[in-house]
């Protein structure tokens, strides 16, 4: 499984919630803004890797830059 970032961060998280909702099956919801989705994500990402390693940036788009070398990083092992 490989998350990139798509054309708007929208778009993207919508295709990362299909893949975190599989390979986790768990529920990775989406907001009605991008920023409450990150926020509402980051809890859920650091309680099942155990750390806090999922924090956010100054931007939504920095963050999900940020977290899609994480996620990759995480599930490609």
């Amino acid at each position: 499984m490989y998350f990139r970032e798509y054309d708007s961060s929208s778009s993207t998280l919508k295709e990362w919630a299909k893949q975190l909702n599989v390979v986790n099956k768990g529920n990775y919801p989406l907001y009605s803004t991008v920023e409450q989705t990150l926020s509402h994500w980051q809890s859920i990402l650091n309680q099942n890797i155990g750390t806090n390693t999922f924090g956010l940036s100054g931007t939504a788009e920095a963050t999900i830059s940020n977290w899609k070398d994480k996620l990759n990083v995480i599930y490609n092992k």
